[in-house]
């Protein structure tokens, strides 16, 4: 039920988002499937990422027989000014680190899944972002990766892997933390 995308709306922004299904089986990965093409065609026809969750919340919910729903942490990026505009719908805050600087959560209100309330006007956050600054947003397939005595990787063991990362390349960043999810979950 996990998935992303990103792709320019235009020459200069970059639309990203990265969102986790409710649910398990053939109902969620179909769901997903849908919410995927749903929000993608949501995106290119909104101009800002609030009214993009709103435009998306209508559209996924009158789908959804099934009544899932979709946490969402969603940006348009700027490459001219580095402004990047985000919402989030229910999902795990990202971290993000400037270079030079310390850690921390991108937060703001947010708003909840998609899916669960009509009409919701999801609030919109900026940060300018600096060159050669990092933002890291994962799904729950990180935070809630298992070992076998049932413990959750958790968003602690998260902070603790980007802290050791904080000048790594995001290739790097990727890999590190794929690696230690594995290296958690064992077999």
């Amino acid at each position: 039920g996990d998935f992303y995308d990103c792709f320019m709306i235009d020459a200069h922004r970059l639309f990203f988002i990265v969102a986790d299904v409710s649910g398990k089986g053939l109902p969620a990965s179909l769901f997903m499937a849908l919410s995927k093409t749903l929000l993608k065609s949501a995106a290119r026809r909104v101009d800002d990422v609030g009214g993009l969750m709103v435009r998306a919340n209508a559209e996924v919910s009158s789908e959804n027989p099934e009544s899932l729903f979709i946490t969402a942490f969603a940006g348009i990026l700027d490459t001219r000014t580095g402004m990047l505009e985000f919402s989030n719908a229910g999902h795990e805050p990202p971290f993000a680190r400037r270079p030079g600087g310390r850690l921390a959560r991108l937060e703001h209100a947010g708003g909840p899944p998609l899916c669960v309330m009509e009409n919701y006007p999801y609030p919109v956050a900026y940060r300018e972002i600096a060159a050669g600054e990092w933002i890291c947003v994962v799904t729950d397939g990180v935070t809630e990766g298992m070992n076998q005595r049932g413990e959750l990787y958790g968003s602690a063991r998260l902070l603790s892997a980007l802290r050791g990362l904080e000048s790594a390349t995001p290739e790097a960043i990727v890999a590190a933390l794929r690696d230690d999810v594995r290296r958690f979950a064992g077999t």
